[in-house]
């Protein structure tokens, strides 16, 4: 298969170089002869029904060592701690460096020993893997390069068990590290959630927020109403108003702060470039 992801490549690496040249050799031709007629999976048990070349019907059996509950709520919370892990897969995607959460647990995604897996067919074959069960792993293959949740689902967890799980924990993730609130996104200017304290009009220290986008822009009052203007202090941050805001959580994204940021850097040099009646631009 010439598209094949990288999860299911290094899945058969690890079943082919556990095959014997023989038996690889008759697998790959089976499964190129569309000899397996259907495979399921149920859990970490795949079943695939396999007809080699004398036209005789085999039922191979697949099962993929799981992780246990503890070690899912290790990864869970590592996976929801970082936007772009969690923003990935909650818009149903792989993360390339998914691999790099797992390792940091001492964990490994992907099977990588023939005693994280176990192996049966119903063939008089005694060498593990046999031809039906490469040729059944190549179809495996197949159905992961379409569904990536289904490594996630051999491993212990299933899609919506975990979506659920990061969904549930983001919140609590992205608002621990500012301390601030979590906003929610209403189509418009950012508004408190319903709920949390602050009532929408300050942030969490009890400083008033602005009440649009456009009234960030505008200079600051001293303490003591002087009026005196940003650039009496320097420049301010654009993207400041992020920071003061807390998370913005947009399902199923995550927090999109560091996605705005740009663009706030972008508005606040289009506001210092007026236009002059002639048409030219005022540096």
């Amino acid at each position: 298969m010439a598209d094949r992801s990288w999860w299911s490549s290094r899945f058969l690496a690890l079943i082919e170089g556990m095959s014997p040249p023989e038996p690889l050799r008759a697998g790959r031709a089976l499964a190129r002869t569309e000899a397996v007629l259907s495979v399921r999976r149920s859990g970490n048990l795949v079943v695939a029904m396999v007809r080699d070349q004398r036209e005789d019907l085999h039922k191979t059996r697949l099962a993929v060592r799981t992780f246990g509950d503890t070690d899912w709520g290790r990864i869970e919370r590592a996976l929801a701690s970082q936007a772009r892990y969690a923003a990935a897969l909650l818009a149903g995607s792989m993360p390339p460096d998914i691999e790099d959460a797992f390792a940091l647990l001492g964990l490994s995604l992907l099977p990588t020993r023939a005693d994280d897996l176990a192996m049966d067919c119903t063939c008089a074959d005694w060498q593990r893997p046999c031809a039906h069960l490469v040729a059944a792993c190549h179809r495996l293959g197949e159905s992961m390069d379409l569904d990536a949740f289904a490594l996630l689902a051999l491993r212990g967890r299933e899609r919506d068990a975990l979506l659920t799980g990061i969904r549930r924990l983001r919140p609590a993730s992205a608002s621990s590290s500012g301390g601030a609130q979590p906003y929610v996104w209403s189509g418009g200017w950012p508004q408190v959630a319903a709920g949390q304290p602050g009532g929408g009009t300050t942030d969490e220290t009890g400083e008033p927020l602005p009440s649009s986008p456009s009234a960030f822009w505008s200079a600051p009052v001293s303490a003591g109403g002087s009026g005196v203007r940003s650039e009496d202090h320097g420049p301010a941050r654009p993207d400041i108003l992020l920071d003061l805001c807390g998370p913005l959580v947009v399902e199923p994204l995550g927090d999109l702060r560091e996605e705005l940021r740009p663009a706030y850097r972008v508005f606040a040099g289009r506001r210092g470039s007026a236009p002059r009646p002639d048409g030219a631009v005022e540096e």
